[in-house]
């Protein structure tokens, strides 16, 4: 997509999104839309422009924080597993199952030792998931360290915005070069056929905002296409199967 996008362009893809979750919802397609990437990449405005187009009858947003009592007490993929949504509706992650080898790894929760355990069951997770009909659209919001930077310095000298930018995020700037060798990694485990990644370029949000929706629309028109040449390809199955029962009920007629 150029980055020569005009509001016109992104009123339209709106537009487009909107018919195919209406679309999804008819034909019982479940999608999960998992947003992962660097601190003030712009995830939560972006989700906020995603979910503009949709009706919010079909989708929930989960923001993933910090895990409660009730969480701690389960493996780590049950709090996902609870969060799936149902056929013909949307469920969409500010963050996602990826903080353990993301954040956590960064911060040292995450030993080396659990670390391929963590990849293999998201892995297993996500093709659990699609081999069931799920779609999974993973996009991940990407900036540079000096925009990321400049950024947080703009959030930090407002006392309304400061609360937002942690010693967390701070460190990960300070350290951006490991972490970004962590996610390079993760995006190279994780990258999938069934459950590829998106990369969203963040530094324009505008771009960002119509690429992303492009992203989203195009995922989503191919699974109802997929989903409808299944389902003609079921009838057509089911159809010959009654021609040849009925050619074997005409030949046990003729021969009593």
């Amino acid at each position: 997509m150029e980055k020569n996008i005009k509001m016109k362009d992104i009123k339209e893809l709106g537009e487009q999104l909107g018919e195919l979750q209406r679309v999804c919802r008819e034909k019982k397609i479940p999608v999960m839309i998992a947003f992962e990437g660097y601190g003030a990449a712009g995830k939560g405005l972006q989700i906020g422009n995603l979910i503009q187009a949709l009706d919010p009858r079909g989708f929930k947003v989960y923001a993933v924080k910090n895990e409660t009592e009730e969480e701690w007490m389960h493996p780590f993929m049950w709090r996902f597993w609870t969060k799936i949504p149902s056929q013909g509706r949307i469920a969409i992650f500010d963050r996602s199952w990826y903080r353990r080898v993301l954040v956590d790894r960064f911060d040292g929760v995450t030993t080396k030792e659990q670390l391929d355990y963590a990849f293999g069951e998201i892995c297993s997770f996500e093709k659990q998931l699609t081999d069931d009909g799920m779609v999974i659209i993973k996009l991940f919001a990407d900036v540079s360290k000096k925009e990321q930077k400049k950024r947080f310095d703009k959030l930090l000298e407002d006392k309304k915005t400061a609360w937002r930018v942690t010693k967390d995020d701070l460190a990960r700037n300070k350290h951006y070069e490991e972490y970004l060798a962590m996610n390079e990694e993760m995006l190279e485990k994780t990258d999938s056929e069934y459950a590829p990644w998106h990369i969203l370029e963040c530094t324009d949000r505008e771009y960002a905002a119509a690429k992303m929706t492009e992203i989203v629309v195009s995922v989503l028109e191919q699974a109802i296409a997929d989903k409808k040449a299944e389902q003609e390809k079921r009838e057509q199955e089911k159809t010959k199967a009654q021609e040849i029962k009925q050619e074997k009920d005409t030949l046990q007629e003729a021969g009593a």
